[in-house]
This record gives C-alpha cells, structure tokens and sequence, in this order.
C-alpha cells in the first residue's frame, strides 16, 4: 500500500527582530513606546499595528509614521533609526499585543516586526516614577524602579534598549559595571545609578522586573563647563559683532560728512572763482576819430600815398559790484 506523499510548505511571514517585551502600564496614564529599525528601512513606512488576539495576520493599523490618530501619535526619527509610538489615557481595554513594523512592500517579503505586550492595570505591578529623566554630561542620574511584592523575588534588571545590553542585580547590589549601579533593598523598589554621563549613554532604556518592563527615556544636555564656555564665547561673539557694527557706521557716517564738506568746499570755490571772474571784467569804449573826407577819398593813388590815421582812446570801465 503506497502512502501518499504530503507536502507542507512553510510560509514565513514574520520577521522576528527580538523577544517580545511586556508593559506594565498605569491605568489613565500615558506611554511612549520606542521601536527601532535598520538603516536601510529609513526611507520604508512605518506603522503601529493592534489585534486583541495577538494574531499580527490580522492586527489592525492604528496609525503610520508621523500621524495621529485618535490616541496614538507615531514619530519617525531617521537621524536615530528610531521610531515612538506615544498612547495616551490608557484604559483596561487597552491590553493586548501590538507590533512595531516596518512595512517592506514586496509580495513575498514580510514586513519587519516586534511585538510588545502591553498590560494596563489600575495598580501596575512594575512602574517608574520618572518616565523621563535627564542629566548634564559627565554628571550622574538614578532612575527609581518600583514593583509589587510578588515580584520581590525576580530578577531586577536595567536593559539599553537598542542593543538589549542588561544590568542586572545578583547576590550583590552592584552591577559588572562600574558606571552602572543597581541596589535593590527588597522593599518594593530598587534604584539605578548611571554616573560619569556620555553624550553615548543618551536613549531609551527598560526598568525590567521578572518579565514586565517600562520605558525610560534618558536625556543628556551638555556639561555645565561646556555650558559656560559656549555661553561666554556667544557673548563675546556678540560683543564683537556689535563693536563691528558700530565701527563701520562710524567709518561710514565720517565718510559722508567729509563727503558732504568737500561738496560744500567745491561749492564755495565755485562761488568765488566765479566772483572773482565778475570783479575783474572790464568794459574798453573804442573812440575812432579822424577825417571822414579823407576816409571817403576815391582817389586811389593818393589814397596809397597818405596812409588813414585813426585815433582811438580806450577807457576801463569795471562794473561796480556794490
């Protein structure tokens, strides 16, 4: 008896990026989600997607990539390969899986996704009580994690989001790493110290008891040295560029003043040039006198022998100016 030949064909339509996260969230609160990506998806959409049944086949899209919709907003971040899903008034309902997802576009090539889990009780068994927190490079920050007595016994751990690096705490109070501190006194809290601050240390991190986590969003500003110098280097920039100002309106208002008194000199030379050219004119009256009968002779050869004399006088007469 032959056995007919089955074939199963396994269709991947998932890509897995890490292990899935579960949040435990306040009810009425609010939470902003980070979801990072590849570099090469930078210019692909991006998209928050919801189904109650944890089924990513048929989850619903609540909103893409710079959109708001309702109560979720999503902000792209090209510049960090990042991505923040921001949910507000969160209620009990609200529970359920959802999927950070780059959409890939291709038939056969399934999106990129990461399903987190999120947990909305009125009374968290995992919390923070800064969400976000800040501090100057080179300074220090703690973050104060809580959770309930039932997770007193679970591991503690303080998780770099983009690269999934854990501290955690063991027997001791202290972490394998000396800028990273983590002291858990067993009542029902336990405190992450991050000193010695780097520009690198900036980014989400999770605040994880057992297996619930919460996202914390650290920030870190400039050291209050490099503060100063920028802010004393600003001013004199300032100054300088004012004195700048100042000098060349100076040079310029000069220019036109002495631009203006050799106008006015070239005038009044003019003025007196001319002034001058009027008092010297001066007036000759030519008297002619002689005889006329002589004048009006026709006798050409006598005319030739006597030579005309004409007597003239010739009198200045100036103008009075006055």
């Amino acid at each position: 008896m032959l056995c007919p030949l089955i074939v199963i064909f396994f269709v991947q339509s998932i890509e897995w990026t890490r292990s899935q996260k579960t949040l435990s969230l306040q009810t009425g609160a609010s939470v902003t989600v980070p979801c990072h990506y590849d570099l090469k998806y930078i210019q692909h959409k991006k998209y928050w997607c919801y189904d109650a049944s944890s089924a990513y086949n048929y989850c619903r899209i609540l909103a893409y990539a710079n959109t708001t919709q309702e109560k979720v907003t999503v902000s792209d971040n090209p510049a960090q390969s990042l991505f923040t899903v921001s949910m507000r008034d969160l209620q009990k309902e609200n529970s359920g899986a959802y999927w950070c997802a780059v959409e890939i576009g291709g038939r056969y090539e399934p999106d990129v996704i990461e399903q987190l889990y999120l947990r909305v009780d009125s009374d968290p068994a995992v919390s923070v009580l800064e969400s976000r927190v800040s501090g100057a490079e080179g300074s220090s920050v703690s973050v104060q994690c809580l959770y309930s007595a039932a997770y007193k016994k679970e591991v503690k751990k303080w998780c770099r989001s983009i690269d999934w690096t854990c501290y955690t705490v063991g027997r001791t109070n202290t972490s394998q790493n000396s800028a990273v501190q983590i002291s858990d006194g067993g009542e029902g809290s336990f405190m992450v110290l991050m000193t010695g601050l780097k520009q690198t240390d900036a980014g989400w991190y999770w605040c994880s008891a057992g297996y619930l986590q919460v996202p914390v969003h650290l920030i870190i500003s400039g050291s209050a040295t490099r503060r100063w110098i920028t802010a004393v280097t600003l001013a004199v920039l300032v100054g300088l560029t004012l004195l700048a100002g100042v000098a060349v309106w100076t040079c310029r208002k000069r220019h036109k003043a002495t631009e203006r008194n050799q106008s006015k000199s070239k005038e009044r030379t003019a003025d007196r040039e001319h002034c001058d050219a009027e008092m010297d004119l001066a007036y000759s009256s030519v008297i002619f006198s002689g005889s006329k009968k002589q004048l009006g002779r026709s006798d050409p050869e006598k005319q030739k022998s006597e030579d005309p004399v004409t007597y003239s006088t010739l009198t200045d007469v100036k103008q009075n100016l006055e």
